[in-house]
């Protein structure tokens, strides 16, 4: 009984070390790798439903520190994790949790895609692109946080955390939000392994 007992607690011992290896090995998470992309259908929180489907473009190759490469006209797809309309002229908002790569040749690499800009489909008559916006860092630390205030993106404001659980939440204080088609993102981008911290927490 006591050699049991023993085998037992040594067990218990090796898999709350094990646990704490596997937490510091979050803490520990590198950069995600910074690029462009641009949102393929229009989203409304006027008729958005959780769960609903989500997908964006990347403009350019995308290579993280580890490695991986995603390249130009690679599939970011998610889902809306969280969606409030609005009711009688108030607010609304909408969460964005984006956590695969689809490359052209039909590989998925799950991924953790924080949004560090969004901007209008277009500005005038002409496309609202690089040119305009700026290019995306290169490199977006692990413990970013992003707050862009409404004006940016009209009247929408968003707020992003390179370590919360969604890739973005919009909001919009006077009404229904509406993300159109071709509306752009600077995005950090990761394999999912190389930022389990953020997958792992909630928030925004």
């Amino acid at each position: 009984m006591r050699v049991g007992a023993t085998l037992r607690n040594l067990s218990l011992g090796v898999a709350a070390a094990s646990f704490l290896f596997a937490g510091a090995a979050f803490a520990q998470s590198s950069d995600l790798a910074g690029g462009t992309a641009r949102l393929l259908h229009t989203i409304s929180t006027k008729d958005a439903h959780t769960g609903q489907q989500v997908e964006a473009m990347l403009d350019g190759k995308i290579t993280t520190s580890s490695g991986m490469e995603l390249p130009k006209g690679t599939e970011l797809m998610g889902t809306i994790s969280r969606v409030q309309a609005s009711e009688n002229g108030g607010p609304s908002s909408l969460s964005l949790l984006f956590t695969r790569a689809h490359l052209k040749d039909g590989k998925v690499i799950p991924v953790k895609v924080t949004l560090v800009g969004a901007y209008p489909a277009s500005e005038g008559v002409a496309p609202y692109g690089e040119d305009a916006m700026g290019s995306a860092p290169n490199r977006i630390s692990p413990k970013e946080k992003i707050d862009q205030e409404a004006g940016v993106l009209s009247h929408v404001s968003m707020v992003a955390s390179a370590q919360g659980h969604n890739s973005a939440t919009f909001r919009d204080k006077d009404g229904n939000l509406k993300l159109k088609t071709g509306t752009y993102f600077q995005v950090g981008v990761a394999p999912l392994n190389e930022n389990s911290s953020g997958a792992m927490s909630s928030g925004v």
